[in-house]
């Protein structure tokens, strides 16, 4: 029993009897020459374990800090958008105290007297009340063209419940047309300037 022990032993211990292949036989060298690094494996699992949580946190942080740079970046554009608009409105509308004056003042660049004064006798009959009439629609549109309309009412004598409607051009506050309707919507009376004139107007 203590023979075959002991040859059973020395089988065990002889490296002849056991096959190692090239790539056993490396990692074996490898661990030899470098006892303290450990394999590939365990390295990289070594970094994940200790490199991951801080890069993660970097990463999460950028994110954050990208996303709040982008929200206050459009909020901005937002504001400045909102802002832009608010202050071409105001600046396309203008008040009826300023449109009437304009009106008025550009009555002089009418070249045709019985045009000129056609105009004025409609603006002072029906404008000069401010309270009879309104700006409805500061970007109207005028034969294609962009035109401020100012629309009333005429609550005197027969012409009572007339409605008139007056298109402005906005640079030069010239009277384009002016238009007066009864309740039926049937035109009562109708003026517009010349062709030559409101081609003039819209290339000063």
């Amino acid at each position: 029993m203590d023979e075959k022990l002991k040859n059973l032993r020395g089988r065990m211990t002889d490296t002849k009897a056991v096959s190692f292949d090239d790539h056993h036989k490396q990692r074996v060298r490898s661990r030899l020459q470098h006892p303290g690094t450990p394999p590939k494996t365990r390295r990289f699992t070594i970094f994940i374990q200790e490199k991951f949580p801080a890069y993660l946190t970097y990463i999460v942080l950028l994110v954050m800090l990208t996303g709040t740079g982008l929200f206050a970046a459009s909020e901005m554009g937002f504001l400045l958008t909102e802002t832009n608009n608010a202050e071409t409105k105001m600046q396309a509308t203008p008040s009826k105290e300023e449109l009437y004056t304009a009106i008025l003042q550009s009555l002089e660049t009418i070249d045709s007297e019985s045009d000129r004064e056609q105009a004025r006798s409609f603006i002072e009959s029906y404008l000069t009340n401010l309270e009879n009439w309104r700006i409805s629609d500061a970007n109207a549109d005028f034969t294609n063209r962009k035109a401020i309309l100012a629309q009333g009412r005429i609550t005197e004598g027969s012409f009572d419940k007339t409605t008139f409607s007056l298109w402005v051009e906005p640079n030069s506050g010239l009277p384009l047309e002016f238009v007066i309707r009864n309740q039926e919507s049937s035109v009562l009376e109708e003026f517009k300037l010349s062709n030559d004139t409101i081609a003039k107007a819209y290339k000063q």
